[in-house]
């Protein structure tokens, strides 16, 4: 047989056999008449299938198909896909894109590398094309290019610009573009309000960030939808906790743009920077203790962490919240981490207990891991506190020195002033952070925070004031103008954000949130410089100036007590022992 006339469930059919075997009855869709083996009802003819389907592999309506396999039809562009990859005549790699081309003089099947190692990306249009000749600014161009009089006009929108192809530029091109993957993504939605939530959220971010970007971008943010989509079912379900609990922290730092959107529209519930470091802080506890069960310390940890709560407890109901909170749920985390590594690190078997544990592993193990010095402190009061042990643990205190190099020498300070004091518009902000942390000791957790109601401007000498401790203090005039300066270019790093629409002084990528303390420190490490060496030089050249009383550097820079203290010993040694010898003298 040359060839089958028709082919039903791998058997294929000679013209004779076909008219045999195959009756005639009437298409169960458009009524005509068709043949069907042994005449089975009910039967759709090739016309009535080829209308609703589709490509297995680009999901294309298939209209004329290219090749049929067991899963459906592929249409005649993806037919290379499901075929063995053949040699190029040239250079002999595999591939599957193999073709020839007489013009070029390729009479055998030629991979794409070689058949357009010629080609060059056109200056005109920028497509990657065969070079035909010069334009009028002496520019090789493409044969379009080059056919082409004058500058482009979109046949699409009116407007000039680069073409993309012949019936519309790259503009429109974009916009078209967003639109199509827009209804593909929204078909893979199953629920109405999240359909609606990503259909406007593209709309807006192509309006601020332009068509190719949201492009390029929605994939992206169809990830943080999706999720949504799958574990709410309406908006009102959607919670922090719930929120920690699904993305991470991380993949709530990574969707930011789409859920500043939903939160700025009123679809997800807005919630405060405490918020989400309470729930994540949470969410790492239970981690921590889930990954203990098993353990011989796994009662051990749970009550340590149920002791921490308590003491956490007790501070909010004192009043220590907000800016005042002490006991935050992170210092829960990082204790509760230090006494589980501390537990592991102990060399003791499965039915030890606590009465096992000894000072020499515990002198060990600070030995070895010296960063967890103070974090093990909380699990060490508690163990001498709660727990009954042979003999109480004790961490000796050791006194620590400034480090070498961490005050900046008089040339390095008046150098880094003199850059941040005049600096561009695109390192305005970094500037204007470090300088506040250079002349007035100010940690980045705490200027960060800054809000606009905390600034002053005097009405009759302009000068901006600002209450960084117990008294207001006026900023000096350079500083002033770094601040106005940067009060005009103020804006949001958020990508759809407004800076009206938030009261901090430094906006954060996140809707109603501030600049992370992370962001700062990256700040100064282009500069050379560490937080700990601004603060420190910060309190030395001020005791040069005159603040020689921790009094005046707690009123002024809202600095502890405690610390004000320990640094002006360490700076000036000197008269340290003055006064502990004349104390010692009475």
């Amino acid at each position: 047989m040359a060839k089958a006339v028709a082919v039903t469930d791998g058997v294929a059919y000679c013209a004779t056999c076909y008219a045999r075997e195959f009756k005639k009855v009437p298409c169960a869709k458009c009524g005509k008449t068709m043949r069907s083996l042994g005449g089975k009802t009910p039967a759709t003819c090739r016309s009535c299938k080829a209308q609703d389907r589709h490509c297995v592999r680009c999901g294309k309506p298939v209209p004329r198909a290219g090749l049929t396999v067991e899963e459906g039809v592929v249409c005649p562009s993806c037919v290379r896909y499901y075929k063995e990859p053949q040699p190029c005549a040239v250079c002999g790699q595999k591939s599957l894109r193999l073709s020839r081309d007489f013009q070029e003089g390729f009479t055998e099947p030629v991979c794409n590398h070689c058949r357009c190692k010629s080609y060059i990306t056109c200056p005109s249009c920028g497509k990657h094309r065969r070079p035909v000749g010069p334009d009028g600014q002496g520019r090789i161009v493409c044969k379009q290019c080059l056919e082409r009089a004058g500058p482009f006009i979109c046949p699409q929108c009116g407007h000039e610009g680069r073409a993309h192809s012949k019936t519309r530029c790259e503009a429109c091109y974009w916009k078209d573009a967003v639109d199509k993957r827009m209804h593909s993504i929204v078909a893979l939605l199953s629920r109405p309000w999240a359909k609606e939530a990503f259909s406007g959220f593209t709309l807006e971010l192509r309006e601020r960030v332009g068509a190719q970007p949201a492009a390029i971008r929605l994939e992206k943010y169809f990830l943080y939808f999706a999720k949504l989509d799958t574990l709410f079912t309406a908006p009102g379900d959607i919670t922090a906790e719930k929120l920690i609990m699904a993305l991470g922290r991380e993949g709530l730092r990574r969707y930011a743009v789409p859920q500043s959107y939903l939160i700025r529209h009123g679809i997800v519930p807005a919630f405060s920077d405490e918020t989400l470091q309470a729930a994540s802080a949470e969410a790492a506890q239970i981690a921590l203790l889930t990954a203990s069960e098993g353990q011989w310390y796994s009662g051990l940890l749970r009550r340590f962490h149920a002791h921490l709560a308590e003491i956490n407890a007790r501070y909010r109901t004192r009043g220590w919240q907000g800016k005042q909170q002490r006991f935050v749920p992170r210092t829960v985390t990082t204790a509760l981490r230090a006494a589980k590594i501390f537990l592991d690190f102990l060399e003791v078997g499965p039915a030890a207990g606590v009465q096992q544990i000894q000072q020499m592993q515990l002198d060990r193990f600070l030995v070895e891991h010296p960063g967890y010095r103070d974090n093990i402190r909380a699990f060490v009061r508690f163990l001498n506190r709660k727990e009954k042990l042979f003999r109480k643990l004790k961490i000796e205190s050791v006194q620590r020195n400034l480090p070498k190099g961490l005050i900046l020498d008089r040339d390095r300070y008046a150098s880094l002033l003199r850059t941040w004091f005049n600096p561009a518009d695109d390192v305005l902000k970094a500037s204007l952070i470090s300088t506040l942390m250079l002349l007035y000791a100010q940690p980045a957790k705490r200027l960060v925070r800054l809000r606009l109601t905390d600034l002053a401007q005097g009405a009759t000498d302009g000068m901006y004031r600002v209450i960084f401790g117990h008294t207001e203090i006026t900023l000096d005039p350079r500083v002033g103008h770094l601040l106005a300066r940067y009060l005009e270019r103020r804006r949001a790093l958020a990508t759809m954000e407004e800076t009206d629409a938030t009261d901090w002084l430094f906006p954060g990528r996140r809707h109603g949130g501030h600049l992370h303390e992370a962001i700062v420190s990256y700040y100064l490490k282009k500069q050379g410089v560490t937080a700990d060496s601004l603060f420190t030089t910060a309190i030395y050249y001020a005791y040069l100036g005159g603040l020689r009383h921790p009094k005046v550097l707690v009123k002024a820079f809202g600095i502890t007590d405690y610390t004000a203290v320990k640094y002006l010993e360490m700076i000036d040694p000197r008269l340290t022992a003055e006064v502990e010898a004349r104390v010692a003298s009475r």
